[in-house]
């Protein structure tokens, strides 16, 4: 094992993370304008757990789908804030 390579092959992978977020964040953009347009609240459980649920059924290690799983709660917890500030201006 080449630990350099390894972490040169992770940052290859934080860089794409970083585009697809920024692609999930422009998506969100579009989720606030509807809320907005039909006063709808921020928060949907409902939408947030079938999130999760696939989420966890995607994963194709289970070794890591606690760890998969926390991090999208921690993606539409900050969806949710953004989309919270968005929505009060």
């Amino acid at each position: 094992m080449n630990l350099d390579e390894t972490r040169k092959q992770i940052d290859g992978v934080d860089k794409q993370i970083i585009e697809l977020l920024e692609e999930r964040m422009k998506l969100v953009q579009e989720v606030i304008a509807y809320k907005k347009e039909n006063n709808l609240p921020v928060l949907d459980n409902s939408r947030e757990n079938i999130v999760l649920e696939k989420t966890r059924e995607r994963v194709e290690n289970p070794i890591f789908a606690d760890s998969i799983v926390a991090t999208f709660q921690d993606i539409m917890k900050n969806s949710r804030n953004f989309q919270e500030i968005e929505l009060e201006q």
